[in-house]
């Protein structure tokens, strides 16, 4: 196992769609974790990438004109682009139509098949091509997918079977004894309770989806979207230049809580089944609703990062996305709270502090010693190490806030009329606060830490967040 080595994967986005608000939540997420690991000496290998099989693809390959290849291609090219613009620091963009995963796919499926966990039977039941799986009985709501409200379709087929059934017990005692972590708690408890409810076996291939990779030894199969694009995460530690599965698993996969199920209960059982190592965690975060409802193109309330990013800042959407509510929880977000974060919190608590400081040093000709911010993350240290990137920023700001309230009692104006000594004190104190929390907002808003520390090593009070 290598030492002081991270490993960490968003789910690898459906290229049936652009990037939106939501992945690039979950992928910011990421990147702030995998830039607080980087800051203390870890070597981090990031994962990121799109998912490139299944039906839905076809479909949407088929509408826009072109051939599957050619859609999927330019579909990872706008996530290559958008994580660019919102300055997303990967490590490896990973592809499920790369040939080198292809083919650990069906070697991945045949060691399965060769234990006997795979097996072929009929199967019917009711089809949602969004969600590109079988939906139960108690998942429909008033006969549709409850997420893409559209009513599934009747299909029988043979397929192949893994026997996920078998890895029950397993699952169960791996959660319960801490083996495999699930944050947060609720998550845990929801996997857990329908685990002790029974665990059905799977479907791993369709005989209908030509846009897939063949099943080994049945080209009249392909194998299903989901097993496909499960496997990157062990596939990518052999492809690239990085620790392999084997020695060092992901120390987390950060999923949205709708795919839950299939990181904390299909996935494990799949490495279990080849006695493989399991991920160290899996964390789902919640959902966003805007204004209070759903989004929704119908409702023209889907949030655009790109537009938001162009317009306040790629890195106050960063701030603004975690500031605002509990990473895990739902939570609602808007246009509104973006600017409302942007205008009080960076430009006045933040830029505004700066800007006072760096004036009075200089007006005031106060020789400032430069700080020694080593150890400045230790008060955010324990938040990022939980997950807890709201509280996190909340620390942060609870400093910068009161830096602006030292300002206002002490009076530095007057002070340079009265006592010398003080007002060196308070202006050394006030740049050796900007220097700490520019270091500990650097995995958050790292152009800005630099722009901060920048302002401060030459004395240049410069407007960091101009009013929009």
């Amino acid at each position: 196992m290598a030492k002081n080595f991270k490993y960490i994967t968003t789910p690898i986005y459906y290229a049936s769609g652009n990037p939106h608000i939501g992945t690039a939540y979950t992928t910011i997420a990421a990147d702030v974790l995998a830039r607080y690991w980087r800051g203390r000496g870890d070597k981090v290998f990031f994962l990121t990438g799109t998912d490139e099989h299944g039906a839905k693809i076809a479909q949407a390959a088929e509408r826009a004109g072109k051939s599957p290849s050619e859609f999927v291609g330019e579909q990872a090219q706008k996530y290559v682009d958008v994580w660019k613009k919102l300055d997303i620091d990967y490590s490896q963009f990973f592809r499920t139509t790369d040939p080198k995963h292809e083919k650990i796919v069906q070697e991945f499926a045949t060691k399965l098949k060769n234990q006997k966990l795979i097996e072929k039977r009929q199967y019917s039941g009711l089809y949602c091509v969004g969600c590109e799986r079988y939906l139960s009985e108690d998942e429909i709501v008033d006969g549709k997918c409850p997420d893409h409200k559209t009513k599934p379709v009747a299909q029988s087929e043979e397929n192949y079977f893994f026997l996920l059934s078998k890895f029950r017990d397993k699952l169960i005692k791996a959660i319960e004894d801490g083996d495999l972590n699930i944050l947060p708690e609720t998550r845990r408890n929801e996997v857990l309770g329908k685990l002790r409810q029974g665990l059905d076996d799977v479907s791993i291939s369709r005989s209908s989806v030509k846009w897939g990779i063949p099943f080994p030894g049945d080209q009249s199969q392909t194998i299903y979207v989901w097993f496909d694009a499960l496997i990157n995460y062990y596939s990518a530690t052999h492809i690239y230049d990085t620790v392999p599965w084997e020695d060092h698993p992901a120390d987390v996969h950060i999923v949205g809580k709708d795919i839950l199920w299939f990181h904390a209960i299909i996935w494990p059982a799949m490495l279990m089944a080849l006695h493989l190592p399991l991920p160290k965690l899996i964390f789902a975060h919640g959902f966003f609703t805007v204004d209070g409802e759903k989004m929704s193109r119908s409702r023209g309330n889907v949030l655009d990062p790109v537009a938001l990013s162009k317009k306040y800042g790629a890195e106050p959407l960063r701030y603004a996305l975690l500031r605002e509510f509990p990473f895990g929880s739902d939570g609602d977000f808007s246009e509104a709270t973006l600017k409302l974060r942007y205008d009080r919190d960076l430009a006045n608590e933040l830029g505004n502090l700066l800007q006072r400081v760096l004036v009075m040093i200089q007006k005031y000709d106060i020789g400032v010693i430069p700080t020694n911010v080593e150890g400045s993350l230790s008060v955010v240290r324990s938040d990022l190490e939980s997950f807890r990137f709201d509280s996190a920023l909340v620390q942060i700001w609870d400093s910068l806030r009161q830096g602006n309230v030292v300002i206002d009692k002490e009076k530095p104006w007057e002070l340079a009329k009265t006592d010398r000594e003080k007002l060196i004190k308070i202006l050394s104190g006030e740049y050796d606060r900007l220097s700490q929390a520019a270091e500990a907002l650097a995995p958050f808003m790292p152009e800005t830490a630099k722009e901060i520390h920048r302002q401060l090593t030459y004395l240049d009070p410069q407007p960091l967040f101009p009013k929009k």
